[in-house]
């Protein structure tokens, strides 16, 4: 059998292609079966026919006149069989490419989901991280607040007692004073309490002074929580988290504006006593 090529590639020693070319030679072979009968059956008829007439002319004729036809359709089948084989390779190469693109397309696309998943969880995995440090930063400075309230409602509590103390007193030397005066005309001024008195007035001046540091401490930390809340709000809005930020915002600005009314009373009554 004559080897066919294409491209380098010899036909001959493809098990496939010897496969598909006997089923392409039996569906021929089948398509050209009534054409051969028929055919056949028309040489017999012109045979008989050509004896009858050797036979009745006589010898005259020669047996040169007998040759047989030449078999034209044989080139023209070689022809087309070898036409169908190249189509047929052409086709096994064509499926061949196609499985592989699309097993690549396919792998390609199972990486990128991959990768796309990957990123999504180190961009959540960051996410927590900077939340749960901003969370523990958050009670690290509430818990250091509180025990700095702690410490200034003690030391409120101090000076709610010695100006109380303070107050009677001088209501007492009032009222002594004034017990005295009824009995004597002049009463010389005693040098000690006024100096007492001064004294207690600049102790109300340091403890107001005091409240000065204080009142800025609870402005600041009133501003870093109302940053707090409004970055929680832009970058992701966690209800959960915007909620404790604004319990604890409301419990700081609660506190400060006692304190302030506390701190108007003790200066109110400090000038009070000075004028008296």
């Amino acid at each position: 059998m004559r080897k066919l090529t294409r491209g380098g590639y010899t036909l001959c020693n493809d098990p496939l292609f010897f496969k598909k070319m006997i089923n392409t030679l039996q569906s021929f072979r089948t398509s050209l079966t009534p054409n051969v009968l028929s055919n056949a059956s028309r040489h017999s008829i012109s045979r008989t026919q050509f004896i009858c007439l050797s036979k009745s002319t006589g010898d005259g004729t020669s047996d040169s006149d007998l040759d047989p036809p030449k078999p034209e359709g044989d080139s023209r089948r070689q022809e087309l069989l070898a036409r169908i084989a190249m189509l047929q390779t052409s086709k096994v190469r064509l499926t061949d490419f196609l499985d592989e693109r699309s097993d690549y397309l396919t792998k390609f696309a199972e990486e990128a989901n991959a990768e796309f998943d990957k990123v999504g969880e180190d961009a959540m995995k960051d996410l927590d991280e900077a939340s749960s440090r901003i969370l523990e930063n958050i009670e690290s400075k509430m818990q250091a607040f509180e025990e700095s309230a702690g410490l200034n409602r003690l030391e409120i509590e101090e000076n709610d007692n010695k100006l109380a103390e303070f107050e009677e007193k001088i209501v007492e030397d009032r009222n002594e004073g004034l017990f005295f005066k009824s009995l004597r005309d002049k009463k010389p001024v005693d040098v000690e309490k006024a100096k007492e008195e001064t004294e207690k007035i600049q102790e109300v001046t340091k403890v107001s002074a005091g409240s000065k540091s204080r009142r800025n401490i609870y402005l600041g930390l009133i501003g870093i929580l109302v940053v707090s809340i409004a970055d929680s709000f832009v970058s992701s809005p966690d209800w959960r988290k915007v909620a404790v930020l604004g319990g604890i915002l409301v419990a700081l600005v609660t506190q400060f504006v006692y304190e302030q009314t506390l701190l108007s009373e003790e200066v109110g009554k400090g000038k009070g006593n000075k004028k008296e």
